[in-house]
């Protein structure tokens, strides 16, 4: 096994505090699916495990973000709405993986 899931998410965790678009963060967290698939071959349990706690930072992250958008100023806004966006659809990619794995 390489490194830890937490080493894995990393570059992930930079993209999404950067704010970049949503697709590159959906590329990023699919390459680390990868990964983590790979490794996991063997271990499906394991698999699981680690997808549901990332889908559960990224729905509460997402939830909080929600709940700053509502109190945001207009001129900020735009951006929160980008990163939310970011981290929607790398929430997205994790429950794909998560129903297929």
């Amino acid at each position: 096994m390489s490194r830890s899931p937490a080493a894995d998410l990393a570059p992930l965790i930079k993209l999404l505090q950067a704010g970049v678009p949503p697709a590159r963060a959906a590329a990023e967290i699919s390459r680390i699916l990868a990964i983590w698939t790979a490794e996991l071959k063997d271990d499906s349990e394991q698999l699981q495990e680690r997808l549901s706690g990332l889908a559960e930072q990224m729905t509460t992250g997402i939830e909080e973000m929600h709940e700053g958008i509502a109190e945001a100023s207009d001129k900020g806004k735009p951006t929160l709405r980008r990163i939310l966006a970011t981290h929607e659809a790398v929430l997205q990619e994790v429950r794909k993986a998560q129903g297929a794995a």
